[in-house]
């Protein structure tokens, strides 16, 4: 009781904000939410930051891409050069037309394969069956593509068979000859679209003589 007979006035409290335990200040949760973010938020930077990280390595990706699209055609172009890249270097020398000149060899003494370039339907079969009645051990009849179709035949062989392709020129007429590397001496007879007929029998010259070979650079002689 006070001197005028009231209750005695309650003891003053300290603000709410302030909170202490033994003389320790308590941390409460509005003291959390200023030192810290809202988790919200924290979520949304993370979210935004793999967005940024996903985008960088999509334009990485796609610069790649370009980058070797770009140097692909170049080197398709020749403008690049990859040590080790380069292919094998190509035998450039010129063909050469053998010089002779050769004898007149016998029709049987060899094979001849007859090839047949154009639309003509049948003619290689055809030719090969004349070139039999000559004499002449006919091997493979079929068709063939060919470089140049605007021409009799052409005459192939390797160097061993160099005088049965004259042997043959003599039997058809405008023939351009050729040469491979066949070890062999067979004749290969490809057929374009100006052949006609052949020289008949009784007329082919069977004199020696040299090759005809248009196409083909002449063969150098010791001298040269």
């Amino acid at each position: 009781m006070t001197e005028n007979g009231g209750p005695p006035p309650k003891p003053k409290r300290k603000p709410k904000d302030i909170l202490r335990l033994r003389g320790q200040r308590i941390i409460t949760e509005e003291d959390l939410d200023r030192t810290f973010p809202d988790d919200g938020e924290a979520g949304r930077l993370e979210i935004d930051g793999r967005r940024v990280l996903h985008g960088f390595v999509l334009v990485f990706l796609v610069f790649l891409l370009v980058a070797a699209v770009v140097a692909a055609l170049a080197v398709m172009r020749g403008d690049l050069k990859i040590p080790g890249w380069d292919p094998p270097p190509i035998d450039t020398a010129p063909e050469v037309c053998p010089a002779g000149p050769f004898d007149y060899p016998d029709n049987g003494s060899f094979t001849v394969n007859v090839f047949n370039s154009t639309n003509r339907e049948g003619l290689a079969g055809d030719v090969s069956g004349l070139l039999a009645d000559r004499g002449y051990k006919v091997g493979e009849v079929a068709s063939k593509e060919f470089t140049r179709t605007r021409i009799t035949a052409a005459i192939i062989s390797g160097p061993e068979g160099a005088a049965n392709a004259f042997n043959l020129q003599r039997n058809i007429p405008g023939t351009e000859y050729r040469v491979d590397e066949r070890t062999d001496a067979s004749v290969d007879v490809i057929l374009g679209e100006e052949f006609k007929e052949l020289v008949p029998e009784n007329r082919v010259d069977q004199t020696p003589g040299p090759l005809s070979c248009p196409q083909l650079s002449p063969e150098p002689t010791p001298s040269e």
